[in-house]
């Protein structure tokens, strides 16, 4: 094996975040944004507790203005950090695709014949649309899900402590099983989208194959033949795409489940809290949505990464077999 063949997908991804590199500063504005969402997500549920504390509870004629200004200012900061957190990472993506994809066709330009000869075409133009894109945004899109959610969580249980850390102790208690649920979803995930990949090649390489030799294709009268073999990676296809969809339609219900489990829980100490007047109200409502958008965004979290880093691997594979 070459040296390229045995690279660790590691070496790779550091290779690729070297052409992030002189667009450090557009990824860091991007960062600031990241931050500023996660911070309105967790201020959210702090913005419940005042609000119902203070209409229902304490009864604080205040909040007939302190409520309306504060969920507009609230929603524009979270709208801010949403537009700064995706435009910028999203700008650096396209920049490694355009700097990735010119890199590839000089080197195209610079291959011997012999090489033409043997490749699909086919195979090359996917390599340079298709997994160049795949690549790249694997590049920034999964360091941009890991740092946004990751943040996103930290602020939600760092909220949720200081609400009331026995609630929040028994809502962590079902983490490492949505963890290990996660992570095996997550393989399916990259198990069945390599195969669609794979599959999608063999459907472009067979499809280019016809178009290009049609007339041998008529001569030969192999209209049939051709038919029945552009059916089997057509039908193979379909299968690898709803083996995927079977797997993330399944995912969803039970991790809920299993998280409806724990918010089970929780809804139980929670209430007698509120029944010995240990919990006012408004805490009790800030801290009853929160668990449930805490696990959904560990989950979304894995699954992203997940994905992402699928993509990487088989694009990274993909346009490997060019150089």
């Amino acid at each position: 094996m070459t040296e390229r063949e045995i690279a660790s997908p590691g070496s790779v991804y550091r290779r690729l975040l070297a052409y992030a590199r002189p667009h450090l500063g557009m990824f860091s504005i991007g960062v600031l944004g990241m931050c500023l969402f996660a911070a309105t997500d967790a201020a959210l549920a702090w913005f419940v507790r005042y609000f119902l504390n203070s209409a229902f509870v304490i009864k604080d004629p205040d909040v007939l203005w302190a409520v309306p200004l504060g969920v507009i200012v609230l929603f524009t900061l979270r709208g801010i950090g949403d537009y700064v957190s995706n435009y910028f990472p999203g700008y650096v993506g396209r920049q490694i695709i355009k700097a990735l994809r010119g890199e590839l066709f000089a080197h195209f330009l610079r291959l011997p014949a012999a090489y033409y000869d043997r490749a699909s075409t086919a195979g090359m133009l996917s390599r340079l649309t298709y997994n160049i894109e795949q690549v790249a945004e694997a590049t920034t899109n999964s360091i941009t899900v890991l740092i946004r959610d990751t943040l996103t969580i930290i602020a939600l249980i760092g909220m949720l402590f200081w609400l009331n850390w026995k609630l929040t102790a028994v809502a962590l208690t079902i983490a490492p099983l949505i963890s290990w649920l996660i992570q095996k979803i997550n393989r399916s995930f990259r198990r069945y989208s390599a195969r669609i990949q794979n599959s999608m090649g063999d459907v472009t390489r067979v499809t280019r194959e016809a178009l290009d030799g049609h007339r041998v294709i008529k001569v030969f009268n192999a209209q049939e033949r051709e038919t029945e073999a552009f059916e089997a990676v057509n039908e193979h296809n379909r299968h690898s795409n709803m083996r995927l969809i079977a797997a993330k339609a399944t995912s969803n219900p039970v991790v809920q489940l299993i998280a409806a489990i724990g918010l089970a829980a929780v809804l139980w100490v929670a209430l007698n809290q509120v029944e010995s007047k240990a919990m006012q109200v408004g805490d009790f409502m800030a801290f009853h949505h929160r668990p449930v958008d805490d696990h959904g965004a560990a989950a979304a979290l894995g699954r992203r990464v997940g994905g992402a880093a699928s993509r990487h691997r088989c694009g990274r594979q993909r346009v490997r077999g060019a150089r």
